[in-house]
C-alpha cells in the first residue's frame, strides 16, 4: 500500500483508538502464552532451548514494533503533511514486522528440526527445513533492504535517508506481494510436518490427530495471512478510509507475529492444563471424601453395614472405589505429562516413546 499518497483536501477517519486496542490485545495474548510456556518449562526442570530464546527475541521485536506503530499514530500519522521523522518511523516499523515474522517462523522450524532428529528420513526433513529457513529469511532480509530504496520517478522517495538506488514501482509492489505469499507457503509447509512425523508412530489414532492438530495450529495463521493479503489488495482506494485501512493492515500484520507465538506455545502448555485439571478434580475428591467417610463410618459402626439399607452400602462402597480409580488415572496422567517436557518441546518425548 502506498503510504505517501495523501490528499490534504480529504478528512481522513482516525483509527488510533481501535489500532491501539487491536495490537495491544494481540500483544497481551502473546505475552500470556509465552510466559506460560517459559514457566511450564522452567518449573518442570526441562529448561529453555533454542526455539524458546528465538521466541523471546521475537516477542521483544513485537513489543518494540507495536510501540513504534502506536507512536506513529499518536504523533501525526493521520495527517496530510509528514516530515522525514514519520517516513523513517514507517519504514522502520515495516522492517520490524518482517523481522518478527522471520523470527517466529524460524522458531517453529527449529522446533521441527529437533522433533525430526530421530525420524527415519530425518536428513531429507532437515534439508527441506533448512532450505525453508534460509530462503525465507533471505527474502525477508532483502525486503528490509529494499524498504529503504528510492522509487524511480517519485520525488517523495528522493530523501537523504534513502539508499542510493531506485526501484520500478511495479517491481517493488510485486516483490512485496511475492514475499507475503512465500511466508504463507512456509506456514503451510511447517504445518504439514507434524502429520508426516506421527504417521507411522505407535500411537492411537485419537492421540495422533490431537497431537497433529495441536502442532499444526500455525495453519490458522497462514489462513489469516492469506485473507489479509487478499483483503489488502481490494482496499487501495485513496478515500477518507485510507488510513483506517492502513491501521487494520497493521493489526493484521501484528496478529501474524503474535499468533505465531501463541500457536507455538499451545503444545507445551498441555502438561500445565493437565495439572490444573488434576488439581480441580483433587479438590472435588477432597470435598467428596468427607461424605464418603461419613457413609463408611455408618456402615462400619452399624456392624459392617447392619441397619444400613443395601442400596446405600453399595453406593458408598462404589463411590469410594470409583474415586480411587479416578485418582490413579489422574496420577498416571500427571507422571506422563512430567515426561512430555523433558526434551524441552513438550511433544518430542511423546513421539519417541510412541515408537
Amino acid at each position: 500500500m502506498e503510504v505517501f499518497a495523501r490528499n490534504p483536501d480529504i478528512h481522513y477517519v482516525d483509527p488510533t483508538v481501535r489500532l491501539n486496542v487491536g495490537i495491544w490485545a494481540l500483544w497481551g495474548g502473546a505475552t500470556a502464552f509465552l510466559a506460560a510456556r517459559i514457566w511450564t518449562k522452567t518449573r518442570r526442570g526441562s529448561g529453555l532451548w533454542c526455539d524458546d530464546y528465538i521466541l523471546i527475541v521475537s516477542w521483544l521485536v513485537l513489543t518494540a514494533n507495536d510501540a513504534l506503530i502506536c507512536a506513529e499514530y499518536a504523533t501525526g500519522y493521520v495527517n496530510p503533511h509528514w516530515g522525514d521523522r514519520m517516513h523513517i518511523m514507517i519504514a522502520t516499523s515495516s522492517c520490524g514486522t518482517l523481522i518478527g515474522l522471520s523470527l517466529t517462523k524460524t522458531a517453529f522450524a527449529v522446533t521441527l528440526l529437533n522433533l525430526t532428529r530421530g525420524f527415519k528420513h530425518w536428513r531429507k526433513c532437515h534439508a527441506v527445513l533448512w532450505f525453508c529457513i534460509v530462503t525465507m529469511n533471505s527474502y525477508n532480509f532483502v525486503k528490509c533492504i529494499l524498504e529503504w530504496a528510492k522509487v524511480c520517478g517519485d520525488k517523495s522517495y528522493d530523501k537523504w535517508y534513502r539508499l542510493d538506488f531506485c526501484l520500478e514501482p511495479h517491481f517493488r509492489n510485486r516483490f512485496k506481494e511475492n514475499g507475503n505469499i512465500y511466508n504463507i507457503v512456509m506456514d503451510f509447509v511447517f504445518a504439514a510436518y507434524p502429520w508426516i512425523i506421527t504417521w507411522n508412530l505407535r500411537m492411537t489414532r485419537k492421540d495422533k490427530i490431537g497431537l497433529c492438530l495441536t502442532m499444526s495450529l500455525g495453519i490458522l495463521v497462514a489462513i489469516a495471512s492469506a485473507i489479509r493479503t487478499e483483503w489488502k489488495y481490494h482496499v487501495q482506494k485513496k478515500d477518507q478510509w485510507y488510513f483506517w485501512n492502513n491501521a487494520m493492515s497493521n493489526i493484521w500484520y501484528s496478529s501474524e507475529v503474535a499468533g505465531t507465538i501463541i500457536v507455538q506455545c499451545v503444545p507445551v502448555l498441555r502438561p500445565l492444563l493437565k495439572e490444573l485439571h488434576f488439581t480441580l478434580r483433587s479438590k472435588k475428591f477432597a470435598s467428596g471424601s468427607e461424605e464418603i467417610a461419613f457413609e463408611m463410618g455408618r456402615w462400619r459402626g452399624a456392624g459392617a453395614g447392619a441397619g444400613v439399607p443395601p442400596g446405600e452400602r453399595a453406593a458408598a462402597a462404589g463411590w469410594g472405589v470409583g474415586w480411587g480409580k479416578q485418582w490413579d488415572v489422574e496420577k498416571s496422567l500427571e507422571v506422563a505429562d512430567e515426561r512430555l517436557v523433558e526434551s524441552g518441546t513438550g511433544v518430542e518425548t511423546v513421539c519417541y516413546h510412541g515408537k
